[in-house]
């Protein structure tokens, strides 16, 4: 009878070795669903690998911006819609005055619009002045007619800085959305002005609880000017939701590709679960028979023999 030799030994520890790699290697891809933990376990298919997920990692980059960019706009919509709707109010708040022939209340009425179209010119997203064009510090500093009518210039109350926000929304776009509080709001505060310093004129003011034809005539013309302001509000509240609706746009093809790439990576990581199942079980047995061998060789000693 032949007696076991070391390289009996180590071709059966070899094979034991084996089978419990292979035994490891399906536990894993049963456990993880993939394939390899790590690229190196693709072998030459970790490029395409490695290339799909670096462009699943900037399209998921894009998307993230596009939601903040959706946000921001989204925001501008409600502070846009504010001075807008201040602004037919203080349209329709004078016309009303000059149908009733009193001004007793406009100027009350008016410093209720005024506040809300401040409201909008000073609106904050996530903690930031919208129209601040870069700044800090509250686009429009004042807070009554009173104060205003007190100021050098309509001009002089914005400190907003010049600074229009763009963003990179997609690999081959930039939108330009940000808008500054002077370009909205600049005209509108010359108009609430012009009426502050008229009705504190005493050549010409105050507005009383009987309206002069000259008075009449400064109101209608106040009114016509608050509906061109009106008109270019309403063009800017066009043109975010424009920029919406093609933020929207860019949102809807990024979550395409994020999906395909995701399908790709998935193709070439993810594990033939049967597949997997099967290796187990005749790794199993493979770990099975090796360990057998083994035994069978520890029994077959020089000293088992002299028994």
């Amino acid at each position: 009878m032949r007696i076991s030799t070391a390289a009996s030994w180590a071709n059966a520890l070899n094979n034991l070795s084996l089978a419990q790699d292979r035994q490891a290697s399906a536990n894993s891809q049963l456990s993880t669903q993939k394939v390899a933990t790590d690229l190196m376990g693709y072998g030459r298919g970790s490029e395409v690998i490695a290339s799909y997920q670096s462009s699943l990692s900037r399209t998921n980059s894009y998307l993230d911006v596009a939601q903040t960019v959706s946000d921001r706009l989204s925001s501008q919509d409600t502070a846009i819609t504010t001075l807008g709707d201040s602004v037919t109010a203080a349209k329709d708040g004078i016309m009303s005055a000059l149908a009733n022939g009193s001004g007793s209340t406009i100027m009350v009425d008016l410093q209720g619009t005024f506040s809300s179209a401040l409201s909008g010119l000073n609106y904050q997203h996530n903690g930031q002045y919208l129209f601040a064009g870069g700044n800090d510090a509250v686009p429009v500093n004042v807070s009554t007619l009173s104060q205003l009518g007190a100021a050098t210039s309509a001009a002089s109350v914005f400190t907003n800085g010049t600074i229009k926000k763009s963003s990179q929304i997609d690999a081959n776009t930039t939108l330009q959305t940000g808008m500054l509080a002077s370009d909205l709001g600049t005209q509108l505060m010359g108009i609430y002005k012009e009426i502050q310093n008229y009705n504190d004129d005493p050549t010409t003011g105050p507005f009383g609880a009987a309206l002069t034809d000259a008075q009449k005539t400064f109101l209608t013309t106040k009114s016509q000017e608050f509906a061109t302001v009106y008109n270019q509000v309403l063009e800017q509240g066009s043109l975010n939701g424009t920029l919406q609706k093609r933020v929207e746009n860019t949102q809807t093809s990024l979550k395409g590709q994020a999906s395909s790439l995701e399908q790709l990576v998935s193709n070439k990581t993810s594990a033939d679960l049967a597949k997997a199942y099967t290796d187990l079980q005749q790794a199993q047995v493979a770990v099975q028979a090796s360990a057998q061998v083994l035994s069978s060789l520890n029994n077959n000693t020089l000293l088992n023999l002299l028994k």
